[in-house]
Protein backbone atom coordinates (compact mmCIF):
# COMPACT_ATOMS: atom_id res chain seq x y z
CA UNK A 1 0.00 0.00 0.00
CA UNK A 2 3.03 2.27 0.77
CA UNK A 3 3.69 1.86 -3.22
CA UNK A 4 0.47 3.16 -3.96
CA UNK A 5 0.93 5.84 -1.94
CA UNK A 6 3.65 7.03 -3.39
CA UNK A 7 2.48 7.00 -6.99
CA UNK A 8 -0.78 9.30 -6.07
CA UNK A 9 1.71 11.79 -4.33
CA UNK A 10 3.79 11.47 -7.43
CA UNK A 11 0.90 11.98 -9.70
CA UNK A 12 -0.11 15.31 -7.78
CA UNK A 13 3.02 16.75 -8.03
CA UNK A 14 3.45 15.39 -12.06
CA UNK A 15 0.07 15.49 -12.77
CA UNK A 16 0.84 13.37 -16.53
CA UNK A 17 -1.20 10.47 -17.56
CA UNK A 18 1.52 8.05 -17.45
CA UNK A 19 1.32 8.76 -13.49
CA UNK A 20 -2.09 7.59 -13.75
CA UNK A 21 -1.53 5.00 -15.08
CA UNK A 22 1.37 3.98 -12.96
CA UNK A 23 -1.54 4.59 -10.27
CA UNK A 24 -4.12 2.37 -12.07
CA UNK A 25 -1.71 -0.74 -12.77
CA UNK A 26 -0.67 -0.55 -8.95
CA UNK A 27 -4.73 -0.87 -8.03
CA UNK A 28 -5.06 -4.05 -10.60
CA UNK A 29 -1.87 -5.10 -8.71
CA UNK A 30 -3.10 -4.87 -5.33
CA UNK A 31 -5.93 -6.93 -6.26
CA UNK A 32 -4.48 -9.55 -8.04
CA UNK A 33 -2.25 -9.83 -4.56
CA UNK A 34 -5.50 -10.28 -2.52
CA UNK A 35 -4.38 -7.04 -0.37
CA UNK A 36 -6.82 -5.17 1.70
CA UNK A 37 -8.33 -1.67 1.59
CA UNK A 38 -9.50 -0.10 5.28
CA UNK A 39 -13.56 0.44 4.87
CA UNK A 40 -15.62 2.97 7.52
CA UNK A 41 -18.15 1.58 8.26
CA UNK A 42 -21.55 2.45 10.21
CA UNK A 43 -24.75 0.83 11.86
CA UNK A 44 -28.03 0.77 10.21
CA UNK A 45 -30.89 -0.74 11.58
CA UNK A 46 -28.29 -2.85 13.42
CA UNK A 47 -26.57 -4.09 10.55
CA UNK A 48 -22.85 -2.98 8.89
CA UNK A 49 -23.63 -0.83 6.16
CA UNK A 50 -20.26 0.90 3.99
CA UNK A 51 -19.95 5.00 4.57
CA UNK A 52 -20.38 7.08 1.78
CA UNK A 53 -19.04 10.62 1.07
CA UNK A 54 -21.51 13.04 -0.62
CA UNK A 55 -19.72 15.57 -2.78
CA UNK A 56 -21.27 18.92 -3.31
CA UNK A 57 -22.64 18.38 -6.55
CA UNK A 58 -24.81 15.68 -4.99
CA UNK A 59 -23.02 12.80 -5.99
CA UNK A 60 -22.18 9.63 -3.83
CA UNK A 61 -19.03 8.08 -3.63
CA UNK A 62 -17.73 5.15 -1.02
CA UNK A 63 -14.52 6.01 0.43
CA UNK A 64 -11.56 3.61 1.29
CA UNK A 65 -8.07 3.74 2.89
CA UNK A 66 -4.78 2.41 2.27
CA UNK A 67 -3.23 2.06 5.92
CA UNK A 68 -4.71 3.41 9.08
CA UNK A 69 -2.50 6.14 9.26
CA UNK A 70 -4.80 8.01 6.58
CA UNK A 71 -7.61 6.52 8.61
CA UNK A 72 -6.41 8.40 11.60
CA UNK A 73 -6.24 11.83 9.67
CA UNK A 74 -9.77 12.24 10.12
CA UNK A 75 -12.92 11.44 12.47
CA UNK A 76 -12.88 8.45 14.47
CA UNK A 77 -14.92 5.95 12.48
CA UNK A 78 -15.81 1.99 13.02
CA UNK A 79 -13.03 0.07 9.85
CA UNK A 80 -13.19 -3.04 8.68
CA UNK A 81 -10.41 -4.41 6.14
CA UNK A 82 -11.65 -5.52 2.85
CA UNK A 83 -9.67 -6.94 -0.27
CA UNK A 84 -9.14 -4.79 -2.77
CA UNK A 85 -11.10 -7.43 -5.14
CA UNK A 86 -14.13 -7.04 -3.17
CA UNK A 87 -13.98 -3.31 -2.96
CA UNK A 88 -14.23 -2.88 -6.82
CA UNK A 89 -16.77 -5.20 -7.26
CA UNK A 90 -18.76 -3.44 -4.40
CA UNK A 91 -18.23 -0.23 -5.73
CA UNK A 92 -19.00 -1.39 -9.10
CA UNK A 93 -22.28 -3.40 -8.59
CA UNK A 94 -24.00 -0.81 -6.35
CA UNK A 95 -26.15 1.57 -8.25
CA UNK A 96 -26.36 5.28 -6.83
CA UNK A 97 -22.75 5.75 -6.27
CA UNK A 98 -20.18 6.93 -9.23
CA UNK A 99 -16.96 5.45 -7.72
CA UNK A 100 -14.58 5.11 -4.79
CA UNK A 101 -12.30 8.03 -3.12
CA UNK A 102 -8.99 6.67 -1.67
CA UNK A 103 -7.95 8.52 1.58
CA UNK A 104 -10.39 11.24 1.13
CA UNK A 105 -8.39 13.34 3.73
CA UNK A 106 -5.69 13.73 2.33
CA UNK A 107 -3.45 13.06 -1.28
CA UNK A 108 -6.79 11.84 -2.27
CA UNK A 109 -7.45 9.28 -5.19
CA UNK A 110 -10.97 9.23 -6.92
CA UNK A 111 -11.64 6.08 -8.52
CA UNK A 112 -14.69 6.13 -11.38
CA UNK A 113 -16.46 3.37 -12.07
CA UNK A 114 -15.33 3.77 -15.99
CA UNK A 115 -11.77 2.79 -14.96
CA UNK A 116 -12.76 0.34 -12.36
CA UNK A 117 -14.23 -1.66 -15.17
CA UNK A 118 -11.31 -1.37 -17.22
CA UNK A 119 -9.20 -2.64 -13.67
CA UNK A 120 -11.85 -5.75 -13.48
CA UNK A 121 -12.22 -6.36 -17.31
CA UNK A 122 -8.15 -6.71 -17.29
CA UNK A 123 -8.65 -3.80 -20.15
CA UNK A 124 -5.72 -2.39 -22.02
CA UNK A 125 -4.70 1.00 -19.32
CA UNK A 126 -3.27 2.61 -22.42
CA UNK A 127 -6.55 3.62 -23.56
CA UNK A 128 -8.20 6.74 -21.92
CA UNK A 129 -11.08 8.67 -21.72
CA UNK A 130 -10.73 12.20 -20.78
CA UNK A 131 -13.07 15.22 -20.39
CA UNK A 132 -12.50 18.73 -22.33
CA UNK A 133 -14.79 22.04 -22.28
CA UNK A 134 -13.88 23.93 -25.46
CA UNK A 135 -13.70 23.90 -29.30
CA UNK A 136 -13.35 20.37 -30.91
CA UNK A 137 -12.28 21.69 -33.89
CA UNK A 138 -9.04 22.30 -32.34
CA UNK A 139 -8.59 19.03 -31.56
CA UNK A 140 -4.62 17.88 -32.72
CA UNK A 141 -5.29 13.78 -33.18
CA UNK A 142 -5.94 11.31 -35.16
CA UNK A 143 -9.58 12.22 -35.69
CA UNK A 144 -12.78 13.89 -34.52
CA UNK A 145 -16.50 12.84 -34.64
CA UNK A 146 -19.21 15.18 -35.96
CA UNK A 147 -22.24 15.07 -35.54
CA UNK A 148 -24.22 15.51 -38.30
CA UNK A 149 -27.67 15.27 -40.25
CA UNK A 150 -28.35 12.49 -41.99
CA UNK A 151 -27.48 14.72 -45.28
CA UNK A 152 -24.18 14.93 -44.33
CA UNK A 153 -23.91 18.43 -46.31
CA UNK A 154 -23.33 20.60 -43.07
CA UNK A 155 -25.71 22.33 -40.67
CA UNK A 156 -25.44 24.37 -37.54
CA UNK A 157 -23.37 23.69 -34.07
CA UNK A 158 -20.89 21.49 -34.00
CA UNK A 159 -21.47 20.28 -37.52
CA UNK A 160 -21.57 23.84 -39.30
CA UNK A 161 -18.23 24.67 -36.98
CA UNK A 162 -16.63 21.60 -38.47
CA UNK A 163 -17.07 21.95 -42.47
CA UNK A 164 -15.93 25.78 -41.88
CA UNK A 165 -12.65 24.88 -40.26
CA UNK A 166 -12.24 21.92 -42.23
CA UNK A 167 -12.96 23.96 -45.92
CA UNK A 168 -15.22 23.10 -48.89
CA UNK A 169 -13.41 19.96 -49.98
CA UNK A 170 -14.96 18.39 -47.24
CA UNK A 171 -18.04 19.08 -48.52
CA UNK A 172 -17.23 17.86 -51.46
CA UNK A 173 -16.48 14.98 -50.60
CA UNK A 174 -19.32 14.13 -48.45
CA UNK A 175 -21.72 14.90 -51.13
CA UNK A 176 -20.05 11.08 -52.16
CA UNK A 177 -21.48 9.49 -49.73
CA UNK A 178 -24.94 9.37 -50.24
CA UNK A 179 -25.85 10.32 -46.76
CA UNK A 180 -25.64 8.41 -43.72
CA UNK A 181 -28.50 6.82 -41.17
CA UNK A 182 -29.74 7.34 -37.79
CA UNK A 183 -27.01 5.93 -35.70
CA UNK A 184 -24.54 4.82 -38.36
CA UNK A 185 -21.06 6.47 -39.38
CA UNK A 186 -19.11 7.37 -42.15
CA UNK A 187 -15.63 8.71 -42.59
CA UNK A 188 -13.87 11.25 -44.72
CA UNK A 189 -10.52 13.10 -44.35
CA UNK A 190 -9.86 15.83 -42.24
CA UNK A 191 -8.55 18.79 -44.99
CA UNK A 192 -7.75 21.69 -42.84
CA UNK A 193 -8.71 20.42 -39.56
CA UNK A 194 -5.53 19.09 -37.85
CA UNK A 195 -6.95 16.18 -37.16
CA UNK A 196 -6.48 13.96 -40.32
CA UNK A 197 -10.14 12.52 -40.49
CA UNK A 198 -13.44 13.43 -39.64
CA UNK A 199 -15.69 10.35 -38.64
CA UNK A 200 -19.22 11.30 -39.28
CA UNK A 201 -22.29 10.51 -37.21
CA UNK A 202 -26.07 10.97 -37.15
CA UNK A 203 -27.60 11.16 -33.44
CA UNK A 204 -30.88 10.35 -32.59
CA UNK A 205 -33.64 13.46 -32.26
CA UNK A 206 -34.52 12.75 -28.53
CA UNK A 207 -38.42 11.63 -28.53
CA UNK A 208 -38.22 9.82 -24.84
CA UNK A 209 -38.74 6.00 -26.11
CA UNK A 210 -36.44 3.10 -25.81
CA UNK A 211 -35.08 3.26 -29.70
CA UNK A 212 -33.26 6.90 -29.19
CA UNK A 213 -30.76 4.92 -26.21
CA UNK A 214 -30.07 2.56 -28.70
CA UNK A 215 -29.51 4.83 -31.62
CA UNK A 216 -26.98 7.31 -29.51
CA UNK A 217 -25.13 4.12 -28.39
CA UNK A 218 -24.50 3.08 -31.83
CA UNK A 219 -23.58 6.45 -32.68
CA UNK A 220 -20.52 5.78 -30.85
CA UNK A 221 -20.06 2.38 -31.36
CA UNK A 222 -19.72 2.39 -34.37
CA UNK A 223 -17.75 5.03 -34.24
CA UNK A 224 -15.24 3.55 -32.69
CA UNK A 225 -15.45 0.47 -34.97
CA UNK A 226 -14.89 2.49 -37.94
CA UNK A 227 -11.83 4.39 -36.27
CA UNK A 228 -10.29 1.08 -35.37
CA UNK A 229 -10.45 -0.12 -38.97
CA UNK A 230 -8.63 2.93 -40.17
CA UNK A 231 -5.71 2.73 -37.19
CA UNK A 232 -7.10 5.74 -35.56
CA UNK A 233 -5.79 5.87 -31.81
CA UNK A 234 -6.83 9.20 -30.84
CA UNK A 235 -10.17 10.57 -31.00
CA UNK A 236 -12.46 13.42 -29.68
CA UNK A 237 -16.52 13.49 -29.68
CA UNK A 238 -18.63 15.99 -29.09
CA UNK A 239 -21.86 15.47 -26.78
CA UNK A 240 -23.97 14.07 -29.70
CA UNK A 241 -27.56 15.15 -29.91
CA UNK A 242 -27.44 17.08 -26.66
CA UNK A 243 -27.60 20.04 -28.63
CA UNK A 244 -30.92 21.38 -30.59
CA UNK A 245 -31.43 17.36 -30.55
CA UNK A 246 -32.54 18.01 -27.50
CA UNK A 247 -31.01 14.75 -25.74
CA UNK A 248 -31.28 15.02 -22.07
CA UNK A 249 -27.72 15.76 -20.98
CA UNK A 250 -28.50 13.87 -17.24
CA UNK A 251 -29.38 10.83 -19.53
CA UNK A 252 -26.94 11.31 -22.35
CA UNK A 253 -23.82 11.08 -20.05
CA UNK A 254 -24.18 7.54 -18.30
CA UNK A 255 -25.27 5.92 -21.62
CA UNK A 256 -21.99 6.82 -23.71
CA UNK A 257 -19.43 6.36 -21.05
CA UNK A 258 -20.83 2.78 -20.32
CA UNK A 259 -21.01 2.34 -24.27
CA UNK A 260 -17.01 3.52 -24.37
CA UNK A 261 -16.04 1.28 -21.32
CA UNK A 262 -18.50 -1.91 -23.03
CA UNK A 263 -16.20 -1.01 -26.47
CA UNK A 264 -12.81 -0.52 -24.84
CA UNK A 265 -13.75 -3.91 -23.04
CA UNK A 266 -14.57 -5.95 -27.02
CA UNK A 267 -11.36 -4.45 -28.07
CA UNK A 268 -8.97 -4.45 -24.89
CA UNK A 269 -6.50 -5.52 -27.44
CA UNK A 270 -6.60 -1.88 -29.21
CA UNK A 271 -5.09 1.14 -27.45
CA UNK A 272 -7.91 4.22 -27.96
CA UNK A 273 -7.64 7.50 -26.27
CA UNK A 274 -10.82 9.47 -26.35
CA UNK A 275 -11.45 12.76 -25.43
CA UNK A 276 -15.25 13.85 -24.97
CA UNK A 277 -15.36 17.90 -25.93
CA UNK A 278 -17.99 19.76 -23.81
CA UNK A 279 -19.63 23.06 -25.15
CA UNK A 280 -20.92 24.23 -22.36
CA UNK A 281 -20.52 24.27 -18.37
CA UNK A 282 -23.34 21.89 -17.71
CA UNK A 283 -22.32 19.11 -20.02
CA UNK A 284 -18.90 19.14 -18.69
CA UNK A 285 -20.21 19.20 -14.79
CA UNK A 286 -22.08 15.70 -16.14
CA UNK A 287 -19.25 14.11 -17.37
CA UNK A 288 -17.09 15.44 -14.77
CA UNK A 289 -19.73 13.77 -11.83
CA UNK A 290 -18.66 10.21 -13.56
CA UNK A 291 -14.98 10.76 -15.10
CA UNK A 292 -13.34 12.73 -11.86
CA UNK A 293 -13.20 14.38 -8.13
CA UNK A 294 -10.36 16.47 -6.74
CA UNK A 295 -9.90 16.66 -3.24
CA UNK A 296 -9.14 19.26 -1.59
Amino acid sequence: MEKLETLIQELYQEGTREKNMEVLSQIRKLAKEEKQFIIPVGDANGEKVYRRLSLDDGQDVFVAFTTQAQVDLGQATETLNQSVMDVLHMVHDTQGVSGVVLNPWKDSYFLPKVLIEMILDNKNLESEIKVVKGDITTFDGDCIVNAANESLLGGGGVDGAIHRAAGPMLLEECKLLNGCQTGQAKITKGYDLKAKYVIHTVGPMYSGKHEDEHMLRDCYWNSLTLARKYDIHTIAFPAISCGVYGYPVEKAVPLVLKTIADWLDANSDYTMKISLYCFDEETTKEYQKYTSYQGE
